[in-house]
């Protein structure tokens, strides 16, 4: 007698879905130039205005003095052109059965599209955040009486150079000599990496001296990097006559009067160290994460950028570990934990709305090289990869889809429908809009 295993087997009428998150975009960033990218052209300029008005002392009798205003052009360009082209056969589709193959596909290629924009948009603030405003572990390399790096100003902004003294550590040696670093106690590399890109550098004679931070922009080799200001303006009213990067008097790492207080220019003194914000990933644990939303924060604050809107797309590794915070834990906090999850949002704290931004979302870098050793024999070890975690403010980031179409046409030669879509998009940082994210390079795990 047959052994009937699936006796009263019955099928499915619908396909099994994939399942994502929903996309974040729409909640990090605004539309603002969307109306006009979907006009005729494939790119939308935006003028921008560098400088704040400089308002002065009027004087009865004195002619005033007239301000010279400096703008800005930055491009929004639709770079972003993806598409999906699927076929089913009519035969194979009258034999299975389910009955929402199409539209079940359909669904995942909308919901693969979501997931590739969060990428591209989580992108641009790895490169957009200002110049410092990042937060991690910031490298440290001290004159101690000699010249550690000097910077060179260009039409552009500047070029600096790491002093042979960094290199061979004064002994003879060559190749990079490591440094150990004051913040961590951990001996890093001191050679120029493209993982410093886009990070803070400044000259520093003391820890009290500084030139203000500037954004490197390109790392032309081991020795020498070439430098903007954040927004890469070259002039204004904040600059000192002839130079293209402000502060370079020196002050106090808050105010850098134009022209110093009757010290000499950062480009002629001797004896500077130097600094990288956030060379290394800092690490992130329920004992210290409320306090680096804090921080994150005070960024955004020292640019007066506005309280309401800000955000911070996260891995969900970090949305556990700020869950785990003790400071979270007594009432009146400000969290919300929701019923209904809203693109990733799945709490609020410290002014920010937290957005879970699952997979592979999150931009990630490798931090600066440890090293041991010197010269010829010195190893390096590739840093810890760390998360580009961004605070920002919705006004920061502009997205806006060009054109999109869905259609189904017949195959030719064969009886299948042939499912296709087409969709463009692109997004922009515009450079006077960097203030509006600050950055934390962190490393964060919750197990």
């Amino acid at each position: 007698m047959a052994t009937l295993s699936n006796f009263g087997e019955q099928f499915a009428s619908k396909v099994l879905k994939r399942v994502y998150q929903n996309m974040i975009t729409d909640s990090i960033s605004n539309r603002d130039y969307e109306g006009e990218i979907k006009k005729p052209g494939d790119r939308v300029n935006i003028l921008s205005f560098l400088n704040d008005i400089l308002m002065s002392d009027y004087e009865v009798g004195t002619d005033m003095n007239s301000e010279t205003i400096i703008d800005n052009e930055d491009q929004l360009i639709v770079e972003k052109r993806r598409y999906y082209n699927f076929s089913l056969d009519k035969l194979e589709d009258f034999f299975v059965y389910a009955d929402n193959i199409p539209q079940s596909l359909l669904d995942n290629s909308a919901k693969v599209l979501e997931k590739e924009i969060d990428t591209y948009v989580l992108d641009k603030f790895a490169s957009g955040a200002k110049a410092g405003s990042w937060l991690g572990v910031d490298l440290v390399v001290v004159g101690s009486g000699q010249t550690m790096a000097s910077i060179v100003t260009t039409a552009t902004g500047g070029t600096v150079t790491l002093s042979t003294n960094v290199v061979n550590g004064g002994d003879g040696n060559t190749g990079p000599a490591p440094v150990e670093n004051p913040r961590d106690g951990n001996t890093y590399s001191t050679v120029l990496e493209n993982s410093m890109l886009y990070k803070g550098f400044r000259l520093r004679s003391t820890a009290s001296f500084v030139s203000p931070w500037y954004r490197i922009s390109g790392i032309t080799n081991s020795m020498s990097a070439t430098l903007t200001e954040w927004d890469e303006a070259t002039s204004g009213s904040d600059f000192a006559e002839g130079d293209t990067l402000r502060g370079l008097f020196g002050g106090d790492g808050v105010d850098f009067p134009k022209y110093g207080d009757g010290n000499a220019k950062l480009t002629t003194m001797s004896s500077l160290g130097w600094e990288i914000q956030a060379a290394a990933a800092t690490t992130v644990t329920a004992s210290n994460v409320f306090d680096h939303t804090t921080l994150m924060a005070e960024f955004l604050d020292d640019n007066e950028i506005p309280q309401g809107d800000r955000k911070i797309p996260c891995p969900p590794a970090f949305v556990t570990t700020l869950k785990q915070a003790s400071e979270l834990q007594p009432s009146g906090v400000e969290v919300i934990y929701e019923g209904t999850v809203i693109n990733g949002k799945v709490m609020r704290i410290s002014g920010f709305d937290i957005h879970s931004a699952a997979g592979t979302r999150v931009s990630t870098r490798a931090g600066l090289s440890t090293a041991a050793g010197y010269g010829s024999d010195i190893a390096l070890t590739t840093g810890a990869v760390g998360s580009l975690i961004p605070a920002t403010h919705t006004a920061c980031c502009t997205f806006a889809e060009k054109w999109s179409e869905s259609r189904v046409v017949d195959a030719e030669n064969q009886f299948a429908k042939k499912y296709q879509g087409l969709f463009l998009y692109g997004a922009l940082i515009p450079d006077q809009r960097r203030k509006f994210a600050s950055m934390l390079f962190a490393t964060t795990s919750s197990r």
